[in-house]
């Protein structure tokens, strides 16, 4: 039973006894009690406070100004409990004398009913409240296992590279020195030798060395930083979202962790822009400029609030420019915008 039809029932009471009493003609009464609902209910849907309060007192005022009309009160006690709170029940105190016992009756079940209503709707936002931080909870829960599974990507890959390199050092350090020597070695029986025949045979056996030498080296190469093409490995990301682009002039040679934690960012900002932002337009710079690196991660979309909430996804950017030493920053001016400074050799 909603609020509105226990209004109802209790102005129809009151309709039907004042009717049977006969005191004030059938015409008026019916107004009256029409008003005296309306009225209850204006209380109700009123969101200003104090208007509520002055809607309220002026129905006391009005029914201890024309006593004739008391029995409109009843309509009211609803509005006291559920809209103010205990100590408004007080003003009802001076008309208890002059109520009926079916008015009296009317007052408690009304009351009782608020309150039953009024401790059940609390559960309702009790309830609610808890889906809601069980929902955030879930969220988070889930952001963290997004950042896990970055975070272990990331490992994963530098331990990789860091094999790689721990194969071309060693490479470099046996395989390299080995064939370097025997070339030289070659070349220096080439050089002593009076014999022609064995001569040219020297001299095509250390051309073999030597180009298997560069091979080696070519391999050692592969193997190294350069296996991680930074510039082509955010045009990738690119390509998945209309109305990007991408500026990227860098000639020094970075290392991988270099180029993973700033595609990490690149890819962190990239995800954030997909969810978040209602801009058209996703742009990405790295520049190079003396001993420093430019990173700046922009987009056009509204930023009505300046107070950036930072979620983990900027939580995970901020912290990685931390153990970087990395200047970080946020621009809310147009737009959304990412920008980081980046001394080479940290």
């Amino acid at each position: 039973m909603s609020t509105i039809t226990l209004h109802g029932i209790v102005a129809l009471i009151i309709s039907i006894y004042e009717f049977e009493k006969g005191d004030i003609p059938t015409e008026s009464l019916v107004l009256l009690v029409l008003l005296g609902f309306s009225y209850s209910l204006l209380i109700k849907v009123v969101s200003n406070q104090k208007a509520k309060t002055g809607f309220f007192l002026f129905g006391i005022l009005a029914a201890a100004l024309f006593p004739r009309f008391i029995f409109l009160l009843p309509l009211l006690a609803p509005s006291a409990f559920s809209q103010f709170n205990k100590v408004s029940l007080l003003l009802f105190l001076p008309f208890l004398g002059h109520f009926h016992v079916l008015y009296l009756t009317l007052v408690g079940f009304t009351l009782l009913w608020d309150y039953l209503f009024a401790s059940k709707e609390a559960e309702v936002v009790k309830l609610r409240k808890e889906k809601y931080n069980l929902l955030d909870d879930v969220n988070r829960l889930s952001r963290s296992i997004d950042l896990m599974k970055i975070e272990k990507e990331r490992d994963e890959t530098l331990t990789l590279m860091e094999e790689r390199n721990r194969i071309s050092r060693e490479i470099h350090d046996t395989a390299g020195h080995t064939l370097s020597a025997a070339i030289l070695n070659m070349k220096a029986l080439s050089m002593t030798t009076g014999e022609p025949d064995t001569k040219e045979h020297l001299l095509v056996l250390k051309e073999t060395l030597e180009n298997g030498l560069q091979d080696i080296r070519r391999v050692m190469y592969d193997l190294r930083d350069s296996s991680f093409d930074l510039e082509n490995k955010i045009m990738e990301l690119l390509e998945t979202v209309e109305n990007s682009n991408l500026t990227y002039i860098v000639d020094s040679n970075l290392s991988y962790g270099v180029k993973y934690d700033i595609f990490a960012i690149v890819r962190e900002s990239l995800t954030n822009y997909i969810k978040h932002s209602d801009g058209g337009h996703f742009k990405v710079y790295l520049v190079e400029s003396g001993r420093f690196l430019v990173l700046k991660i922009e987009d056009d979309g509204s930023t009505s609030n300046k107070e950036v909430q930072e979620g983990l996804g900027l939580y995970s950017i901020r912290k990685k420019c931390e153990e970087r030493g990395w200047k970080f920053n946020i621009t809310t001016d147009r737009g959304f915008g990412i920008h980081v400074l980046m001394e080479k050799g940290i």
